[in-house]
C-alpha cells in the first residue's frame, strides 16, 4: 500500500519538478500543529489529576483525560510524550514537570499488520499515536467494563486495522510514519501523528535504565519521542545515577497477535523516564493547553 503524505510534513523527501503528485484526501478533522503553541504556552498548561476509584479499581485515568480534553477544546492540546519532553528540557528543575509524574496523550498499540502495509505481512507491529487515537475516555471505560488484557485495552480487529490505514474510530484521520523515517528525522511534525515499528524491534530493546549511548540509540525511545529532537538534552537533565529509563511490556508473555493498547507516562526523573508499563486502570495526571494561551501571548 502506498501512503501519500503531505510534502510539507516530509522535508527529507525530494520532489522532482514536473512530477505529478497524487491528491491527498483531506482529513475529516485536520491535526493541530503544535507550532501554534510556544513552549512558554505549554509550560503554563493546566494540570488535571484524578485518583478516583471504583471499589478496589482505579478509574482516575479516563476522568483526568476527559477533563483535560474538555479544557483544551477542539483547538487546544493535551500534552503528548514529545511535547512534554520538549517542555521539560526548557523548564527549570523547580517546575511541576520535574516534581511529579505525568500521563501523556500518547498511546502505544500492538497488533498484527495483516496486509503488510508497513513491514512484513502477518507480523505484529507497534503503533505509537500522539494527540489522540483509539483510547478516548469512553473507550478506556469500555475496556474496564470488558476486562483488560495484560492490563491494556483489548481492541477488535477493525479498530487496529483501521489504525494502520490512518483511520480512527471517531472518523478522524492521522498520518503514520515508519520508524526508519522518524529516525532519519521529519521536520514540523503535527500534534497528532503516529509511528509504526516492527514489534520484534521493540521487544528486543531492553526495558530498564540506560546509559547515554544506549538511550539515544534505542529505537523505542526514538519512536516514543517522535525522533531525536530534544533527546540528548532531556537525557542530560533527567539522568539519575548516569542513566535514564525506558520501560515496556513487550516480554515473552505478551501475545502480540491480540490487538491492544495503553497510554504512556513520563516520570519525574531518569529512574522512571519514559514509562510504558503502568496499567491502563490507573490514576491520571494530564496537562492541557487551551486556545486562550495564544491570546494571552499575543
Amino acid at each position: 500500500m502506498t501512503r501519500i503524505i503531505p510534502y510539507e510534513l516530509i522535508k527529507h523527501l525530494e520532489w522532482t519538478p514536473g512530477q505529478e503528485i497524487p491528491a491527498q484526501p483531506e482529513p475529516l478533522q485536520p491535526a493541530l500543529d503544535t507550532r501554534d503553541y510556544s513552549l512558554d504556552d505549554i509550560l503554563r498548561g493546566k494540570t488535571f489529576y484524578s485518583n478516583e476509584r471504583d471499589g478496589e479499581k482505579y478509574v482516575g485515568l479516563p476522568i483526568a483525560l476527559e477533563e483535560a480534553l474538555n479544557y483544551a477544546g477542539d483547538e487546544g492540546i493535551v500534552f503528548t510524550m514529545p511535547e512534554l519532553i520538549a517542555a521539560k528540557v526548557k523548564a527549570d528543575k523547580s517546575h511541576e514537570f520535574w516534581k511529579k509524574w505525568h500521563t501523556v496523550h500518547t498511546e502505544e498499540n500492538i497488533g498484527v499488520d495483516k496486509e503488510g502495509k508497513f513491514y512484513t505481512k502477518n507480523k505484529p507491529v507497534v503503533v505509537a499515536v500522539n494527540g489522540g487515537g483509539i483510547l478516548t475516555p469512553d473507550r478506556i471505560r469500555q475496556a474496564y467494563n470488558e476486562g483488560l488484557v495484560g492490563n491494556s485495552a483489548r481492541y477488535i480487529d477493525d479498530e487496529f486495522d483501521g489504525l494502520l490505514d490512518g483511520r480512527l474510530p471517531d472518523g478522524s484521520s492521522l498520518n503514520l510514519y515508519p520508524y526508519e523515517d522518524i529516525e532519519r528525522g521529519i521536520s514540523d511534525l503535527p500534534h497528532k501523528f503516529g509511528v509504526v515499528m516492527p514489534y520484534e524491534k521493540a521487544k528486543e530493546t531492553e526495558s530498564g535504565r540506560h546509559k547515554k549511548k544506549e538511550f539515544l540509540e534505542n529505537p523505542l525511545v526514538i519512536v516514543r519521542n517522535g525522533g531525536m529532537e530534544n533527546l540528548e538534552a532531556y537525557y542530560e537533565k533527567a539522568k539519575s545515577g548516569g542513566k535514564v529509563g525506558n520501560w515496556h511490556v513487550y516480554g515473552r508473555d505478551r501475545d502480540a497477535s491480540v490487538p491492544q493498547g495503553r497510554l504512556l507516562f513520563l516520570n519525574v526523573d531518569g529512574c522512571g523516564g519514559l514509562y510504558g508499563v503502568s496499567v491502563l486502570g490507573n490514576v491520571g495526571r494530564f496537562v492541557g493547553v487551551a486556545p486562550e494561551a495564544r491570546s494571552a501571548r499575543e
